[in-house]
């Protein structure tokens, strides 16, 4: 693997390099990962199919993300009474990323964002079925 206290080529083992070379080789042969004699990097950025169905599972389960935009160095939350604020009241940091456009109509794009999973609704379902409720109160019965 890859050892991160490692200088950066030090930090590189021979079993990451062949896994690295053998998934060049296999996407050479794989047309869905080649574009104009270039390997497309199977990235969540990408938006390869895999992901956009995981994605649209996810949506069609139901289960809330709420996405909630925080101060690029981690001093704050723009949640609640903080959430109309473009300037972090602590380090002054902006909140969203500058734009070269000059049309006002376009969308910020802040510089950290918290994705953030509501347990309640997640626990509720998992509870819903009494297999899987058994076994989440397995430790307390025994």
């Amino acid at each position: 693997m890859y050892e991160k206290n490692l200088p950066r080529r030090e930090g590189l083992t021979s079993e990451f390099e062949d896994g690295v070379t053998a998934f060049i080789e296999w996407a050479k042969f794989e047309h869905a990962y080649m574009d104009d004699e270039k390997i497309k990097c199977p990235c969540r950025k990408s938006k390869s199919e895999v992901f956009k169905t995981s994605d649209k599972l996810i949506r069609d389960l139901g289960l809330p993300v709420e996405k909630i935009d925080a101060c690029k160095n981690g001093c704050i939350l723009y949640w609640k009474n903080d959430i109309d604020l473009d300037y972090c009241k602590f380090c002054g940091g902006a909140r969203y990323k500058p734009t070269r456009e000059r049309n006002t109509n376009y969308k910020k794009t802040p510089y950290a964002i918290l994705r953030y999973l509501p347990l309640t609704s997640r626990l509720q379902r998992l509870y819903a079925s009494e297999a899987t409720a058994e076994q989440m109160t397995w430790h307390a019965n025994h």
